[in-house]
């Protein structure tokens, strides 16, 4: 199969920006807490960007907001990245944007605590993760991942007659 380029499209056309230039959003509804964005340091230092920060053609964030603050605040990310930032530029109308923002953020879906317990039972077990390793990689606690290890433990637990969010519901 042949390779084809699509320069047309955002992602083709990335260009990086120092944090000075951009300018957050008023509408944003997503909020993520300290340890969620412990994790996303986490991943910009261990694995860099793997995803631009998507802003309109006058530097207003349209997603990527909590990696602009990272990279903006946090000692460790400035001096890795020089306050600069990967950014794709969008044209769109405020009411696009605000629903793509929505959207993005929506799409990104829950972790379903099975699919949970298959993947930490195989990171630990075919890959030799320990526990404190995979704890600290997911954002979690020991006593976390030592629960989802545990075989059979949604049955144990008597999870099907428990009200619990829809992430502990298998599909």
């Amino acid at each position: 199969m042949k390779s084809t380029v699509f320069t047309n499209e955002p992602i083709s056309n990335i260009i990086w920006k120092a944090t000075s230039e951009l300018v957050a959003n008023d509408y944003n509804p997503n909020v993520v807490f300290t340890p969620e964005m412990n994790l996303l340091k986490l991943s910009l230092m261990l694995n860099g960007w793997i995803q631009p920060i998507l802003i309109t053609q006058h530097n207003v964030i349209i997603d990527g907001f909590h990696r602009f603050t990272l990279s903006s605040r946090d000692k460790d990310i400035i001096a890795k990245y020089g306050g600069m930032v990967p950014c794709a530029v969008l044209t769109l109308t405020e009411a696009e944007r605000m629903l793509l923002t929505v959207r993005i953020n929506r799409a990104k879906g829950s972790h379903i605590a099975i699919k949970m317990h298959e993947l930490v039972t195989k990171v630990h077990l075919e890959h030799g993760m320990t526990i404190p390793e995979i704890a600290k990689q997911i954002g979690g606690t020991k006593a976390e991942v030592e629960l989802l290890l545990k075989e059979n433990v949604f049955k144990a637990l008597d999870i099907e007659n428990k009200q619990y969010s829809k992430a502990w519901v298998p599909k």
